[in-house]
């Protein structure tokens, strides 16, 4: 029998938008039947359509929202032992078309309990605020005074620039109440708002 194996989810892993597109990517749980591996992860593809591999049935996959790596790693320790016993009743068979994987009794009965436990994360509003990543847009995250404010010049280090972004993330993950964590904060361009201010500290400075 396979033995499960989980990894690790990092603090804001599961948020993944790409430049133009008007929401997030999906995450999702996924249990790979042939490797013994449960993950979260989040789908790098635009648009409808899943790699053959979840087609066929070899990695089953639960739709879950952006949750942090704290939260994400909490629900796949709750459904490792629904996860084993899927691992340990499956078996791979040729359908007439393709090799496909087929659940045993008690795997399918563990599958739908796994989905019943992933079902309580379908309404965001349902879910615990500081089990989600917290997502900021940049307008709502800066004030357009960040250069004078934080000292900007052409001299300013890509290391400072990182210390300055996080400064700002903590004031934002104090917006969110007590005990949110600063690594659960994203705002979308903040580096490259930045990098941009520094860019363009010398046309300041001859203004």
């Amino acid at each position: 029998m396979t033995k499960l194996t989980t990894i690790p989810t990092g603090a804001t892993e599961l948020h993944l938008q790409y430049d133009g597109q008007h929401k997030p990517q999906p995450a999702y749980l996924e249990l790979d039947l042939k490797n013994g591996r449960l993950y979260a992860d989040v789908d790098s593809v635009i648009g409808s359509g899943a790699p053959a591999s979840v087609f066929h049935g070899f990695d089953r996959r639960y739709g879950i929202p952006a949750l942090t790596g704290t939260a994400a790693d909490r629900l796949i320790e709750e459904i490792k032992p629904l996860a084993q016993r899927m691992l340990a009743d499956w078996e791979e068979i040729w359908d007439g078309n393709n090799m496909v994987a087929r659940l045993g009794e008690d795997a399918a009965a563990a599958e739908e309990e796994i989905e019943e436990i992933v079902s309580h994360y379908d309404n965001e509003y349902d879910v615990d605020p500081a089990d989600l990543i917290v997502v900021w847009d940049l307008d709502g995250a800066t004030n357009g005074c960040e250069a004078e404010e934080y000292e900007i010049t052409l001299d300013t280090t890509d290391e400072r620039l990182d210390e300055i972004a996080k400064e700002i993330r903590t004031g934002l993950a104090g917006c969110d109440g007590p005990g949110r964590s600063v690594d659960t904060v994203v705002v979308e361009g903040l580096k490259r708002y930045l990098e941009e201010l520094r860019d363009n500290a010398d046309q300041d400075d001859e203004a």
